[in-house]
């Protein structure tokens, strides 16, 4: 019942807090991710958002590591999760996540999640996770802005298999 009302609660203030005005970046300076994984390390899980040869690493808690991984599998949990539970929602009132936008200021990722519904256009300030997760259930594109996307980015290279 705590979860519930907690799930309530976040998906409440997701939509009913005013929106943050139009996002300060143009389309042209961001760049969109192409593919989506979580990976865990001895620190916890990690999201990577990858474009190409390169990625950025964002840290996220476990419950939303399990809700991306839902997602990206199509899989379902036994009980809806709070992403869940948001699409949900958002879908019953006809909304939908149109785009995530994720930026690094000050050492921590934050995100702007679009949200359409009917002719109006909503940009909410999201925590970057939950703006990821959201965009994955609604397979709406993930953007990283491109200073973020150049001071956070690292090459991608696929661990190497042992052979025997």
């Amino acid at each position: 019942m705590k979860r519930w009302h907690l799930a309530l609660t976040a998906t409440a203030c997701l939509i009913l807090s005013p929106p943050s005005g139009p996002a300060a970046w143009a389309a042209d300076d961001g760049v969109e991710i192409q593919d989506v994984q979580i990976r865990m390390l001895e620190q916890g899980p990690v999201v990577l958002l990858i474009v190409g040869d390169r990625f950025v690493p964002i840290h996220v808690d476990p419950t939303v590591a399990v809700s991306i991984v839902h997602a990206l599998s199509g899989g379902a949990s036994p009980r809806p999760l709070s992403h869940d539970l948001m699409r949900l929602m958002l879908l019953e009132m006809g909304a939908k996540v149109t785009r995530a936008v994720i930026e690094l200021k000050d050492k921590t990722y934050y995100a702007d999640l679009t949200i359409s519904l009917g002719n109006r256009t909503l940009v909410f300030d999201s925590r970057s996770s939950d703006a990821i997760a959201l965009a994955v259930l609604f397979k709406a594109p993930i953007v990283v802005v491109k200073p973020t996307w150049e001071s956070a980015g690292q090459p991608w290279t696929e661990p190497k298999r042992e052979t025997s």
